[in-house]
């Protein structure tokens, strides 16, 4: 099964590079250019990973966060914003304080070989946890074949 990553980001030139950078990355990418687009896909479906822009329109990605708080997000989360130093870390704070898993964050322009890096990591972690849980549920049925 593919991982999937989602890009929450207005505009429309950096939703586009960032989900190219998350194919390069192997990831099965999904954008959202809103919080209600956001809030919508995180309500039906899970990711494997989701970047954040801080700055949606007229809204913030402050409300994202909470959101993923409320749904009880598991995913690994990096921020990506042209916000300055300090609103990027004092969302890294709130999220992390919320119980999200949250990387540090990216400034815009964004580091591309850094951000695909990033992304890859996050991968080859995902594939490891899955495998595991696999593994896992495979041993629980050879163990309960066992019983018969």
């Amino acid at each position: 099964m593919p991982n999937e990553l989602l890009v929450i980001e207005d505009t429309e030139v950096h939703l586009a590079i960032l989900r190219k950078i998350g194919a390069k990355a192997g990831f099965t990418t999904t954008g959202a250019d809103s919080v209600e687009g956001a809030a919508t896909l995180l309500r039906r479906r899970t990711f494997d990973c989701i970047t954040l822009d801080l700055s949606l329109g007229e809204r913030s990605g402050r409300e994202v966060i909470e959101l993923l708080a409320e749904l009880d997000c598991r995913a690994p989360i990096l921020i990506i914003s042209g916000s300055d130093d300090r609103a990027r870390d004092d969302n890294v704070l709130v999220a992390t304080s919320l119980g999200l898993v949250v990387y540090p964050p990216f400034p815009k322009p964004v580091d591309l070989v850094a951000l695909r890096q990033t992304l890859q990591q996050i991968m080859a972690d995902t594939d490891r946890q899955k495998l595991a849980k696999a593994i896992g549920r495979v041993s629980l049925l050879a163990n309960q074949l066992k019983e018969l």
